[in-house]
């Protein structure tokens, strides 16, 4: 759904179904059902109120922000959604951010196809706020009990004890991005921060991500629609992501992976 930027005082809403919605809809089956629906703010560069102050960044933010169309694209439709709080009156002063724990942001992701002690690895990211801030808890409506994870099927399945589990996403689009939905962990303990601070609220993702092995096999034709030809090593390599999201605290990390032949 988007506003439409018209030159009178009307406001038109141009609201369209994404691709998922259209194939539900197509089954007259009764599966397409509407339920909820969410706002978002992808448009808004909010560095305009750090770099003219707030009455003059908000006015910039006004005037000069584009509005974009609608999108069919499930994956594109909202990436910044906006938060409801359970009370109107209620203030919060800071957003949990995601981090990967234990290994810097900077490193992807390292598989490898043909060892099968690298096809796949745990990955862990804490929903926190940062410890410079001072704060010791995170509000309840910010506090992430689930966790979305979105990636390419074609390339990565979900594992447990180490072995693939090839049907455990809650959709499938028409790009091949299957999105899953993880229960979070508490991670209020010390040992999740960086200067070793208890901070109650603060949520654990915890998956195994690998190879998709089975259904579908990941192989020479996946290699060379994805990847790129490394003529040193003779290997094809593709570089993709894993993108989680908080549900709650609407924060998002990506997450890049590298996938060696």
């Amino acid at each position: 759904m988007g506003f439409l930027d018209h030159t009178t005082n009307n406001i038109v809403i141009d609201a369209v179904l994404t691709e998922r919605g259209r194939e539900l809809l197509s089954q007259n089956n009764g599966s397409f059902q509407v339920t909820s629906f969410a706002f978002g703010d992808d448009e808004v560069d909010y560095s305009n109120v750090v770099k003219y102050g707030r009455q003059m960044g908000k006015e910039k933010i006004e005037k000069n922000t584009p509005i974009f169309e609608a999108q069919t694209n499930e994956n594109l439709a909202l990436k910044y959604n906006n938060i409801t709080l359970s009370s109107n009156s209620l203030r919060i002063l800071y957003v949990p951010y995601l981090k990967k724990y234990g290994t810097t942001l900077s490193q992807p992701i390292s598989l490898v196809l043909s060892n099968s002690n690298l096809q796949y690895t745990s990955v862990e990211v804490v929903s926190t706020l940062s410890d410079a801030s001072g704060q010791t808890n995170i509000d309840d409506n910010l506090s992430d009990i689930i966790f979305d994870l979105k990636m390419n099927d074609l390339i990565l399945k979900l594992y447990s004890n180490g072995t693939e589990r090839t049907f455990d996403y809650i959709d499938l689009d028409e790009n091949n991005i299957a999105s899953y939905r993880i229960a979070a962990a508490d991670a209020s303990a010390a040992s999740f921060s960086e200067s070793n601070v208890i901070m109650t609220g603060r949520r654990l993702f915890s998956a195994q991500v690998g190879l998709s092995l089975t259904s579908p096999k990941l192989g020479l034709s996946t290699f060379q629609k994805f990847g790129t030809y490394d003529s040193n090593t003779q290997k094809y390599i593709i570089k993709t992501q894993i993108e989680i999201t908080g549900r709650s605290s609407g924060s998002r990390i990506i997450i890049p992976v590298t996938v060696t032949q």
